[in-house]
């Protein structure tokens, strides 16, 4: 006989079709951009680490973009 706010016999009235569809359409967009901001940071990620290698270990010299400017570093 319990009649309190906690009381489990007490169920939640059932949504309706359409907002149930809704909900799944929100929580599965929301998952959607969750994955894209974690595929964009491991790229960004991946970016950084590949041109501090790309930086300490030059291939057929550095490339312009990596010359100290008025340095002569890479005159020829």
């Amino acid at each position: 006989m319990s009649s309190g706010r906690h009381d489990p016999s007490a169920a939640r009235p059932a949504r309706e079709p359409d907002q149930r569809w809704k909900a799944k359409v929100k929580t599965g967009v929301l998952w959607l951009l969750a994955l894209a901001a974690v595929a964009f940071t491991v790229t960004v990620v991946w970016g950084f680490l590949q041109l501090d290698n790309d930086i300490d270990n030059p291939e057929g010299g550095f490339s312009g973009w990596q010359c100290a400017g008025q340095s002569g570093t890479c005159d020829p």
